[in-house]
Protein backbone atom coordinates (compact mmCIF):
# COMPACT_ATOMS: atom_id res chain seq x y z
CA UNK A 1 0.00 0.00 0.00
CA UNK A 2 1.49 3.09 -1.04
CA UNK A 3 2.62 5.81 1.85
CA UNK A 4 0.78 9.09 2.31
CA UNK A 5 3.54 11.49 3.31
CA UNK A 6 2.06 14.02 3.27
CA UNK A 7 -0.40 13.01 6.02
CA UNK A 8 2.91 11.33 7.90
CA UNK A 9 3.54 14.50 7.77
CA UNK A 10 0.73 16.29 9.82
CA UNK A 11 0.81 13.16 12.37
CA UNK A 12 4.71 14.09 12.97
CA UNK A 13 3.80 18.01 13.43
CA UNK A 14 1.49 16.87 16.08
CA UNK A 15 3.84 14.50 18.01
CA UNK A 16 6.28 17.47 17.52
CA UNK A 17 4.20 19.49 19.01
CA UNK A 18 3.82 17.23 21.88
CA UNK A 19 7.23 16.84 22.38
CA UNK A 20 8.47 20.09 22.52
CA UNK A 21 7.64 21.12 25.89
CA UNK A 22 10.27 18.99 27.09
CA UNK A 23 12.73 21.39 26.22
CA UNK A 24 11.04 24.50 27.76
CA UNK A 25 13.58 24.89 30.17
CA UNK A 26 16.21 25.28 27.75
CA UNK A 27 17.92 22.35 28.47
CA UNK A 28 17.91 20.80 25.40
CA UNK A 29 17.82 22.06 21.69
CA UNK A 30 14.18 22.54 20.58
CA UNK A 31 12.99 20.47 17.40
CA UNK A 32 13.08 23.05 14.65
CA UNK A 33 9.49 23.17 12.25
CA UNK A 34 9.47 20.75 9.97
CA UNK A 35 11.71 21.37 6.93
CA UNK A 36 11.98 18.94 4.06
CA UNK A 37 14.28 18.68 1.18
CA UNK A 38 13.70 20.58 -2.00
CA UNK A 39 13.89 18.04 -5.64
CA UNK A 40 16.56 20.13 -6.05
CA UNK A 41 18.50 20.17 -2.64
CA UNK A 42 17.77 16.34 -2.64
CA UNK A 43 19.20 15.60 -6.03
CA UNK A 44 22.60 17.90 -5.41
CA UNK A 45 22.97 15.80 -2.32
CA UNK A 46 22.62 12.59 -4.60
CA UNK A 47 24.81 13.81 -6.92
CA UNK A 48 27.69 14.02 -4.08
CA UNK A 49 27.14 11.15 -2.79
CA UNK A 50 26.80 9.39 -6.06
CA UNK A 51 23.50 7.58 -5.16
CA UNK A 52 20.05 7.87 -5.02
CA UNK A 53 18.10 7.75 -1.27
CA UNK A 54 16.20 4.03 -0.88
CA UNK A 55 12.55 5.34 -1.84
CA UNK A 56 10.74 5.40 1.59
CA UNK A 57 13.46 7.84 3.01
CA UNK A 58 14.06 9.88 0.12
CA UNK A 59 10.00 10.67 0.01
CA UNK A 60 10.41 11.18 3.95
CA UNK A 61 12.99 13.85 3.57
CA UNK A 62 10.98 15.73 0.35
CA UNK A 63 7.88 15.74 2.32
CA UNK A 64 8.18 15.30 5.99
CA UNK A 65 11.73 16.74 7.02
CA UNK A 66 15.32 16.25 6.90
CA UNK A 67 15.56 14.16 9.39
CA UNK A 68 15.35 15.45 13.75
CA UNK A 69 12.29 13.96 16.28
CA UNK A 70 12.45 9.95 15.34
CA UNK A 71 13.61 6.94 16.06
CA UNK A 72 16.69 7.56 18.25
CA UNK A 73 16.55 10.64 16.47
CA UNK A 74 17.64 11.09 13.22
CA UNK A 75 20.15 12.56 11.96
CA UNK A 76 19.21 15.40 9.67
CA UNK A 77 20.72 15.88 5.97
CA UNK A 78 22.63 18.96 5.77
CA UNK A 79 24.45 21.59 3.38
CA UNK A 80 27.49 22.92 5.39
CA UNK A 81 30.72 24.55 4.11
CA UNK A 82 31.77 21.21 2.90
CA UNK A 83 28.79 20.31 1.03
CA UNK A 84 25.92 17.91 2.18
CA UNK A 85 26.39 15.50 4.98
CA UNK A 86 24.85 14.58 8.13
CA UNK A 87 24.80 16.28 11.17
CA UNK A 88 26.98 14.60 14.07
CA UNK A 89 27.76 11.87 11.86
CA UNK A 90 31.18 10.59 12.17
CA UNK A 91 30.83 7.09 10.79
CA UNK A 92 29.27 7.36 7.43
CA UNK A 93 31.89 6.47 4.70
CA UNK A 94 30.16 9.09 2.12
CA UNK A 95 32.87 8.26 -0.30
CA UNK A 96 30.98 4.27 -0.13
CA UNK A 97 27.62 4.78 -0.32
CA UNK A 98 27.22 3.53 -3.72
CA UNK A 99 28.99 0.63 -2.67
CA UNK A 100 26.62 -2.61 -2.30
CA UNK A 101 25.98 -3.68 1.77
CA UNK A 102 27.86 -6.27 2.25
CA UNK A 103 26.76 -10.26 3.49
CA UNK A 104 27.08 -9.96 7.27
CA UNK A 105 27.64 -13.51 7.85
CA UNK A 106 30.38 -13.08 5.59
CA UNK A 107 32.16 -11.13 8.17
CA UNK A 108 32.52 -13.56 11.00
CA UNK A 109 35.12 -15.84 9.54
CA UNK A 110 36.91 -12.56 8.47
CA UNK A 111 37.07 -11.31 11.92
CA UNK A 112 37.65 -15.25 13.26
CA UNK A 113 40.73 -15.20 11.15
CA UNK A 114 41.99 -11.46 12.13
CA UNK A 115 41.84 -12.92 15.78
CA UNK A 116 44.15 -15.66 14.97
CA UNK A 117 47.08 -13.96 14.04
CA UNK A 118 46.99 -11.22 16.82
CA UNK A 119 50.71 -10.88 17.30
CA UNK A 120 51.99 -10.09 21.10
CA UNK A 121 51.10 -6.69 22.02
CA UNK A 122 54.77 -6.77 23.22
CA UNK A 123 55.73 -6.21 19.40
CA UNK A 124 54.09 -2.42 19.33
CA UNK A 125 54.67 -2.00 15.46
CA UNK A 126 52.86 -5.55 14.37
CA UNK A 127 50.06 -4.90 17.08
CA UNK A 128 49.21 -1.45 15.38
CA UNK A 129 49.90 -2.56 12.08
CA UNK A 130 47.16 -5.55 12.91
CA UNK A 131 44.89 -3.17 14.75
CA UNK A 132 44.56 -1.09 11.37
CA UNK A 133 43.54 -4.21 9.75
CA UNK A 134 40.67 -3.98 12.08
CA UNK A 135 39.78 -0.97 11.06
CA UNK A 136 39.46 -1.44 7.70
CA UNK A 137 37.34 -4.15 8.58
CA UNK A 138 35.29 -2.54 11.07
CA UNK A 139 34.75 0.03 8.04
CA UNK A 140 34.09 -2.33 5.22
CA UNK A 141 31.24 -4.13 7.13
CA UNK A 142 29.29 -0.61 6.89
CA UNK A 143 29.85 0.14 3.03
CA UNK A 144 26.77 1.20 1.06
CA UNK A 145 25.02 2.02 4.57
CA UNK A 146 24.30 5.44 6.30
CA UNK A 147 24.43 6.01 10.05
CA UNK A 148 20.73 7.62 10.17
CA UNK A 149 20.65 7.61 13.94
CA UNK A 150 22.95 7.16 16.90
CA UNK A 151 21.09 5.23 19.93
CA UNK A 152 23.34 5.43 22.14
CA UNK A 153 26.47 3.77 24.24
CA UNK A 154 27.77 2.81 20.52
CA UNK A 155 24.40 1.02 18.73
CA UNK A 156 22.98 2.86 15.98
CA UNK A 157 20.28 2.15 12.94
CA UNK A 158 21.88 1.79 9.06
CA UNK A 159 20.01 2.81 6.18
CA UNK A 160 21.45 0.83 3.52
CA UNK A 161 21.61 2.39 0.40
CA UNK A 162 23.06 0.35 -1.83
CA UNK A 163 23.05 -3.19 -2.91
CA UNK A 164 20.33 -6.37 -2.12
CA UNK A 165 19.37 -4.77 1.10
CA UNK A 166 18.76 -1.50 -0.46
CA UNK A 167 15.81 0.38 1.58
CA UNK A 168 16.39 -1.73 4.58
CA UNK A 169 17.39 -0.64 8.56
CA UNK A 170 19.93 -3.03 10.07
CA UNK A 171 21.08 -2.21 13.99
CA UNK A 172 24.91 -2.14 14.30
CA UNK A 173 25.42 -3.87 17.87
CA UNK A 174 29.31 -4.22 17.47
CA UNK A 175 29.93 -2.44 20.76
CA UNK A 176 28.70 -5.06 22.52
CA UNK A 177 27.94 -8.07 20.17
CA UNK A 178 29.96 -7.91 17.71
CA UNK A 179 27.29 -8.12 14.92
CA UNK A 180 25.18 -6.14 12.50
CA UNK A 181 21.48 -7.36 12.79
CA UNK A 182 18.38 -6.53 10.33
CA UNK A 183 15.36 -5.00 11.88
CA UNK A 184 12.24 -6.82 11.43
CA UNK A 185 8.39 -6.45 10.96
CA UNK A 186 6.25 -8.42 12.94
CA UNK A 187 5.98 -11.18 10.20
CA UNK A 188 9.78 -11.40 10.46
CA UNK A 189 10.50 -9.51 6.71
CA UNK A 190 13.51 -7.08 7.32
CA UNK A 191 12.02 -3.44 8.39
CA UNK A 192 11.94 -0.51 5.26
CA UNK A 193 12.74 2.76 6.42
CA UNK A 194 9.12 3.43 5.83
CA UNK A 195 8.52 0.51 8.38
CA UNK A 196 11.25 2.03 10.83
CA UNK A 197 9.51 5.16 11.01
CA UNK A 198 6.16 4.22 11.02
CA UNK A 199 6.33 2.09 13.93
CA UNK A 200 8.09 4.73 16.04
CA UNK A 201 5.45 7.49 14.86
CA UNK A 202 1.95 4.96 15.66
CA UNK A 203 3.81 3.92 18.98
CA UNK A 204 4.24 7.91 19.40
CA UNK A 205 0.40 8.28 19.32
CA UNK A 206 -0.25 5.45 20.99
CA UNK A 207 1.59 6.96 23.78
CA UNK A 208 0.43 10.39 23.34
CA UNK A 209 -3.52 9.45 23.15
CA UNK A 210 -3.04 7.82 26.86
CA UNK A 211 -1.88 10.56 28.39
CA UNK A 212 -2.43 14.64 28.90
CA UNK A 213 0.27 17.20 28.53
CA UNK A 214 3.64 16.64 27.44
CA UNK A 215 5.45 13.71 25.39
CA UNK A 216 8.85 12.23 26.17
CA UNK A 217 10.74 10.31 23.68
CA UNK A 218 11.68 8.05 26.25
CA UNK A 219 8.21 6.69 26.79
CA UNK A 220 7.91 5.60 23.25
CA UNK A 221 8.21 1.86 22.91
CA UNK A 222 8.43 1.17 19.37
CA UNK A 223 7.34 -2.85 18.62
CA UNK A 224 10.15 -2.95 15.92
CA UNK A 225 13.03 -1.85 18.26
CA UNK A 226 11.36 -4.11 21.06
CA UNK A 227 12.63 -6.89 18.78
CA UNK A 228 14.96 -5.47 17.35
CA UNK A 229 17.91 -8.25 18.45
CA UNK A 230 15.77 -11.29 17.38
Amino acid sequence: METDWDAVRRRTLRVRTALAGRFRFGLLRAPSPLAPLTEYELGEAEQQFGVVMPDGYRQFLRHVDSGGVGPATLRRLVRGPGGWGWENDRETDLASLATPFPDQDSYEDLWDGLEAVEPPRSDEAAWTAWDLRGDVLHRAQTAGALYISDDGCGFHALLVCSGAERGNVWFDRRATCDDIVPLRNPDGTHASFTDFYLDWLGAAEQTLAGKWGRLYRYEIRAPIYEGRFD
